[in-house]
């Protein structure tokens, strides 16, 4: 049966409600679709609400019929009572008719998905229909509904910062192909691929679980879980991840993190290759936070910190060394 042809075979149906052919055809109709029960309700009770329209006329049938008395000779009774009752069907029928619009707009809203893919060489940004905001790493792939009523996010493949608008009705979730994460209003780093997923909190609270389970953790700021996609195990990692969140926010926060930890955050996030020319370096523990600065600005920092040289070998290359 097509869309159009739905409200004409449930009004057909409600009006003959002892015929048995009917009856089944509309039990079957009912189980074709899960959106078919809620539709048939909201015809019921417009159907149920036509019942109890009173019968006399209408004021706009009474204005119609004064100005058929001024144009014509006065109507027969039986063509009175016709007009009663093509009041009362139209009556019924604009509402229905109406309800119909909104019902396939709206759920044609709610099943149509937007896909987006991030552009760009470093990051993307998007805004979601409840106003969230949602930074993406190039190639990330994220889908929604264009209605967005569940708030229910996909994150497909890549990684993508969220700030959450707070709805204090409703919560907000992020799926991944093992995981899920659900907020009310919160900023929160997410990573996914086909052997895990982790979510790094900058502020507020989630819970993260494996596809939707009830159990799992909870992370607040500066916490990181993950999900493993091959045995769903749930764990918090111990330390502190808030750098995570930097790449989207421009607010890198290292704490007690070893240099190898910072250099390549920095790499990731410039595009560029930071080494070392001694391995042994790399372990070395630093606390620094870098807000709105550039790398060589960082770098200045890193070297001043740890008495440090840098030379930089090419456009994207820069090697580290301890000072003699």
């Amino acid at each position: 049966m097509k869309k159009e042809e739905a409200p004409g075979f449930i009004i057909a149906c409600l009006s003959e409600p002892d015929n048995a052919a009917k009856q089944q055809q509309l039990q079957d109709w009912l189980l074709e679709d899960e959106t078919h029960p809620a539709m048939l309700e909201e015809y019921r009770r417009l159907w149920q609400a036509a019942a109890r329209l009173p019968e006399n006329d209408f004021d706009m049938a009474n204005g119609w019929e004064n100005l058929q008395q001024a144009t014509v000779a006065r109507p027969s009774p039986l063509k009175t009572a016709y007009r009663r009752q093509w009041w009362k069907v139209a009556a019924v029928l604009l509402p229905i008719f109406l309800m119909t619009a909104w019902w396939w707009n709206h759920h044609r809203q709610q099943g149509e998905m937007i896909t987006y893919i991030a552009q760009g060489s470093l990051k993307d940004s998007l805004h979601l229909p409840d106003g969230s905001r949602v930074f993406l790493r190039p190639g990330t792939v994220l889908r929604y509904s264009k209605g967005f009523q569940s708030r229910t996010v996909a994150l497909q493949s890549g990684e993508a910062f969220f700030e959450v608008v707070k709805n204090e009705q409703q919560r907000f979730t992020v799926t991944a192909f093992h995981a899920a994460v659900e907020v009310l209003g919160t900023s929160f780093n997410v990573k996914t691929s086909t052997e895990y997923t982790d979510v790094a909190v900058w502020d507020g609270k989630v819970r993260l679980s494996a596809d939707n389970s009830r159990q799992g953790v909870i992370l607040t700021p500066a916490t990181m879980g993950k999900v493993d996609a091959y045995t769903g195990q749930v764990e918090k990692l111990a330390g502190a991840f808030e750098y995570r969140c930097g790449w989207a926010n421009n607010d890198l926060s290292f704490s007690n993190q070893s240099l190898g930890t910072v250099l390549n955050t920095l790499s990731s996030i410039y595009q560029v290759r930071l080494r070392t020319a001694d391995t042994a370096m790399l372990q070395e523990n630093i606390t620094v936070r870098f807000k709105n600065i550039t790398l060589n600005e960082a770098l200045a920092v890193i070297r001043e910190m740890l008495d440090l040289k840098i030379d930089q070998v090419s456009s994207a290359e820069y090697i580290l060394k301890k000072m003699k």
